[in-house]
């Protein structure tokens, strides 16, 4: 028990909000609303446990900043703190941000105050002081260097147990799960998970795989690195280890607040639970997420089990300040459990006077697919000003929920994702960007992207990439894991190694920020050791005689797309242009946009067992409302997809959908919830179907 004795909560007043309204430069009455009705009051003064259930655009993070802020002010604790958790660090940026623009909210950015990730609380206060506990002094979770080095002590997959070759037949599933293995529960068990994989290995059991890739985890725990996944394990066996632990940071920490809880996976809400809430002496518990916009499949993750969100202490956030009553009206009804949607928005009037336009369903056919953007970029220009397009807050998108075409021995049913409406639409980024031959290839490369994109940061990426396949050569094989951000993998990897890590810091100055280019003088006379120094650096190891090929001076560079070509590929964005006006639409799958607001959004049809948007087309007619067990799983996932489609835009929301899709009686139901209906011809232009 802490010295400071029995906590008692801080009671927020309307005078306490009001002055939370002024510091975050908000109306006085920003919590209330103009008829004194908003639910957030009624959240800012409760100190229970709850479950705040924000729907799109309703505030949600404003609000807990707001109520952070009020609390700050009213701290009376020396040494215990409120606890903020984030899924992701973007959340707790997004928070910090706003907690630095007051002087009280700035206290809760230090001791005894703790803002940060779940990864990150985990570490700090349970994984890593067990690990220097067992003379781990310096280890870093990191799952990219993790992988590597698991890749090169298993012979690139070559040195793995029979039991694996037996279980997966897959080459790559097989060695991908392997080098990402990583522990679970507190006996520390192996889990092996990529692809259609998903195999447990029990501690317990010592098998002869168990043995095996525990022992390469041992060796690189050793090097101070550990999986970023192995995180929750060491926490459960800290926990499982010394108990009481949970009472001590339950003392540190009385009031919890956790963020976008809705994408808790089975393993975060598990540890979390167990650190906070079992037993008797909970602390206070206040989350803040949306379960409607709950996709776990994005994060390679599981759904909780148990503590799920929200449980039964619920308070409901139906105003969206995003999109007006139209928009909230269309998109209701595909939440699993829908909030009665109440759209106050949008904040921004267009020129015509508006705040919103005409919603939009295209239907088009196999002829005519290929012009369903042209036929949504004519609206755009139609609907918005040139003065709007410029806008730093104008963005039109077009998603999906496939955006990858399938394997080659499925059967391709069309549409079946993004590819079918933009042939050049690249959901890796690759297509028109091959693999250089040469380092000096890599650098060239680096310098078109870094062109096209007028971003220094494509060039910095390509020659770590670079590197990264130099140092491949010590096995004379191309490696099947790569890091997301390679420059950031290699400063990483190179910590232990100070003088090498400025001598790639330097090169990457030379090269980017002062454009200075080798010539084939100063690439043989200087470059070429110092770029096989830092290479070997990266694989521990020399690098074999077959890398001469790779180190040779080639001065050709990759000849980049035309540049019309290359600004409609590169990001994917697709440019509409008529009369001298133009309009840029990014696209993207569902997935990638969770979380923003468009001005303009199209959701495309794609194939996921069958077609998605034809599916859930009785919600679009308002014949069901909200998701039952009897809808099925499936059902539930495109429902969750396309709610949080449909929830991002401010203005104009669209759908495309195949001709054939809606008969006579689907067309007047849609006509009488809000659509137009226009059909796409093959030269792009459309005819509106008007009712009979």
């Amino acid at each position: 028990m802490s010295s400071e004795g029995t906590f008692e909560s801080p009671t927020v007043t309307e005078e306490d909000i009001c002055r939370a309204s002024q510091l975050l430069g908000l109306p006085v009455d920003a919590f209330y609303g103009t008829e004194g009705t908003d639910p957030r009051q009624e959240v800012l003064k409760c100190m229970d446990s709850i479950d705040v259930a924000a729907c799109p655009g309703s505030g949600k993070t404003t609000l807990l900043v707001a109520k952070l802020a009020i609390l700050a002010e009213k701290w009376q604790c020396r040494t215990r703190g409120i606890c903020v958790l984030s899924h992701t660090n973007a959340a707790r940026h997004e928070i910090e941000k706003h907690l630095g623009n007051t002087a009280a909210g700035r206290r809760l950015l230090s001791y005894p105050h703790y803002i940060g990730t779940i990864h990150g609380f985990v570490n700090e206060f349970l994984a890593l002081p067990l690990l220097r506990s067992r003379g781990y002094s310096s280890t870093r979770f990191d799952t990219d260097i993790s992988e590597r080095k698991i890749l090169k002590l298993s012979g690139g997959g070559k040195n793995l147990p029979g039991y694996l070759y037996r279980k997966i037949q897959n080459e790559e599933f097989r060695i991908s799960a392997v080098c990402h293995a990583y522990y679970v529960g507190d006996n520390l068990d192996i889990r092996l998970k990529a692809g259609n994989v998903d195999l447990n290995l029990n501690r317990n059991g010592k098998s002869d795989a168990f043995n095996q890739i525990d022992k390469w985890k041992c060796a690189i725990l050793k090097d101070g690195y550990a999986s970023y996944e192995d995180t929750f394990a060491y926490g459960h066996l800290t926990l499982k280890m010394y108990p009481a632990l949970a009472n001590t940071i339950r003392d540190r920490f009385p009031l919890l607040f956790i963020d976008e809880a809705q994408d808790n996976s089975k393993e975060q809400s598990a540890i979390l639970n167990r650190i906070f809430m079992e037993g008797d002496n909970a602390v206070i518990r206040q989350r803040f997420g949306d379960a409607n916009q709950a996709i776990f499949d994005f994060q390679g993750a599981e759904e909780a089990v148990t503590d799920k969100f929200p449980g039964a202490s619920k308070m409901e956030l139906p105003n969206s300040y995003r999109f007006g009553q139209t928009i909230a009206d269309m998109a209701d009804p595909l939440g699993l459990e829908p909030y009665g949607l109440q759209g106050l928005g949008p904040k921004k009037s267009l020129a015509s006077g508006s705040k919103s336009e005409q919603h939009t369903i295209f239907l088009f056919d196999e002829n005519s697919a290929a012009k369903v953007l042209d036929a949504y970029g004519e609206l755009l220009l139609e609907t918005f000003s040139d003065l709007e397009l410029r806008e730093e807050w104008f963005a039109a998108m077009a998603v999906g929920q496939i955006h990858r075409p399938p394997d080659e021995d499925k059967d391709h049913k069309f549409p079946n994702h993004i590819g079918h409406y933009w042939p050049d639409y690249d959901p890796e980024l690759t297509k028109h960007d091959p693999t250089p031959h040469t380092f000096m290839q890599y650098v060239f490369a680096g310098q078109g992207k870094s062109e096209l994109q007028r971003e220094t940061h494509a060039m910095v990426e390509k020659i770590a990439e670079g590197f990264l396949r130099l140092s491949d050569f010590t096995t004379g094989e191309k490696s099947l894991i790569r890091p997301k951000h390679p420059h950031r993998h290699i400063l990483q990897f190179l910590e232990t190694s100070p003088d090498i890590r400025e001598q790639y810091q330097n090169l990457i100055v030379q090269f980017t920020v002062k454009q200075k280019t080798p010539t084939t003088e100063t690439w043989e006379d200087h470059w070429l050791g110092i770029v096989r120094s830092i290479a070997e650096a990266i694989a521990g190891s020399p690098l074999s005689a077959d890398v001469d090929g790779f180190l040779t001076w080639n001065d050709t560079p990759f000849t980049p797309a035309t540049p019309s070509d290359a600004n409609r590929i590169r990001n994917n964005i697709f440019r509409y242009r008529k009369n001298g006006r133009e309009v840029s639409i990014q696209a993207g799958s569902i997935h990638s946009v969770k979380g923003q607001t468009h001005t303009a959004t199209l959701v495309l049809e794609t194939f996921w067992y069958d077609h998605n948007l034809e599916l859930i087309l009785p919600w679009f007619t308002k014949k069901k409302h909200g998701w039952k067990k009897a809808d099925g799983t499936r059902q539930e996932a495109r429902l969750k997809l396309h709610y949080v489609a449909m929830t991002r835009p401010t203005h104009l929301l669209c759908l495309a959908m195949k001709q054939g899709a809606l008969n006579d009686k689907h067309m007047e139901d849609i006509r009488t919830h809000g659509w137009r209906l226009l059909q796409v011809q093959p030269d792009g232009s459309t005819v509106l179907l008007e009712s009979a």
